[in-house]
């Protein structure tokens, strides 16, 4: 299983890598995905994939229905 994921910065267009297992939720805002992380600081950070996006990177493309 891979755990961490190249995702690219919205505000630099730079690649960052990202331990998904670390992102406690994702919700868009417009253009952006928002990751927020698990933990109390609250830190998040904006990408320009979608979290169907991410999810299909990390686990695979969803089956077709039948």
């Amino acid at each position: 299983m891979r755990f961490w994921i190249q995702c690219t910065r919205f505000e630099t267009g730079q690649p960052i890598h990202i331990n998904i297992a670390l992102v406690g939720s994702m919700s868009r805002d417009g253009e952006r995905t928002v990751l927020a992380f698990v933990g109390g600081d609250g830190q998040t950070i904006e990408v320009t994939e979608t979290p169907e996006h991410i999810l299909a990177v990390h686990l695979g493309a969803p089956a077709a229905a039948p």
